[in-house]
């Protein structure tokens, strides 16, 4: 009489299923290997083809700088307001894109630097809505508001403005940014 030795597995599995098996683990292998490849590589962010507004970060020694190269959009009518925001969320979305790689960097002064440039941005967009709405609340078809730390440019869709009306967005500007009335840039935009 002979003795038939036979692996664990296969006692389990039984005879049959051995291909089943070999070819399971094959897949399994092939899959894992092509998913490790596929988490190493650095994923690509879809940019539809559309012009954008050339952002500069520059890393300076005591300070991030930003430079913007204003791109003016399409002038018609209230295409201008969407193009303008358009323009604008593409600008900033490349700026944070930009402040969160500094974000995950290794030397605390440039993470510093960025978290500060980062809340400066997010006080940034917050007063710009916060103005916009305003001023949509009080009437305005449509408006949109540049808030830098010295000045603040707001533009108006309509074909003129009163004197009123420019006293109404400058309470508004000054309520929100705090910055001085004379800092402030009110055009109306048809």
């Amino acid at each position: 009489m002979t003795k038939r030795i036979s692996w664990p597995v296969l006692l389990i599995v039984g005879h049959k299923s051995r291909l089943w098996l070999i070819g399971f683990i094959g897949l399994a292998t092939i899959l894992g290997i092509f998913g490790l490849r596929l988490m190493a590589s650095e994923p690509h962010a879809y940019i539809p083809e559309q012009a954008s507004l050339p952002v500069n970060a520059q890393m300076e020694e005591p300070s991030i700088q930003f430079e913007v190269e204003t791109v003016k959009p399409n002038n018609s009518g209230g295409d201008y307001f969407v193009n303008y925001r358009l323009k604008r969320e593409q600008f900033r979305q490349e700026s944070k894109a930009m402040l969160s790689k500094l974000l995950d960097s290794t030397v605390e002064q440039s993470k510093a630097q960025a978290q500060e440039k980062w809340l400066e941005l997010s006080l940034k967009i917050q007063s710009e809505e916060e103005i916009e709405n305003l001023l949509k609340i009080k009437g305005f078809q449509d408006a949109v508001a540049d808030v830098f730390s010295e000045h603040v440019t707001v533009i108006v869709y309509a074909p003129s403005l009163t004197p009123h009306e420019i006293s109404l967005i400058q309470d508004i500007v000054v309520r929100v940014t705090e910055v001085r009335i004379d800092k402030i840039t009110v055009s109306a935009k048809k």
